[in-house]
């Protein structure tokens, strides 16, 4: 847990379920240095056994251009993925659900356990597989907005729902209106 919610914790409050991002959030990156290390290294030398040694000069520098911008170019969307992941809080209390957006500028969301009325999570088939989703609380008013790339969405989805019917239940019940 960091520091944003530590410091919004009430004296009487208690972190039930913290989430975080997945590790899918690098995929991109990894993708991009990954290329432009092929780029760079391997294909001059595909090039040069293929087309001859006159070809595979020519091509070198260029290849090698590219893989370098290939990879720095994933090597910046691997620093914001790493940003993003770190700037993200999501977490269930035993009184709210809140959500933290943001590095630089931030953007926070929070729900009372008692306004909850749902909440969803959606996986793709990859997403079951690697056990990553998209996940909505819904409450009475609004929605938290859908946070993409959670690892295990159905633990916090289930922290949710837990937490609000044990709220649900310190509720004193309704006043039965007598007949007439």
């Amino acid at each position: 847990m960091s520091s944003y919610v530590q410091k919004i914790l009430m004296p009487d409050e208690r972190v039930v379920y913290a989430a975080t991002l997945h590790w899918i959030i690098y995929l991109q990156g990894l993708f991009f240095v990954i290329a432009g290390g092929l780029f760079g290294s391997v294909l001059p030398y595909g090039i040069n056994r293929f087309l001859g040694d006159d070809a595979g000069a020519k091509m070198t520098r260029p290849l090698a251009l590219m893989g370098f911008g290939l990879i720095l170019v994933g090597a910046v969307l691997l620093l914001g993925a790493w940003i993003r992941q770190n700037a993200t809080e999501l977490v269930v209390t035993d009184h709210r659900v809140i959500a933290k957006y943001g590095f630089v500028s931030r953007a926070t969301f929070e729900l009372m356990i008692g306004r909850v009325t749902g909440a969803n999570f959606d996986q793709t088939v990859l997403g079951r597989c690697l056990g990553y989703g998209t996940i909505i609380v819904r409450g009475a008013g609004g929605d938290i907005s859908p946070i993409d790339n959670v690892a295990d969405p159905q633990g916090f989805h289930n922290a949710v729902m837990a937490t609000f019917e044990r709220a649900d239940g310190r509720k004193p019940p309704a006043q039965a209106t007598p007949p007439r």
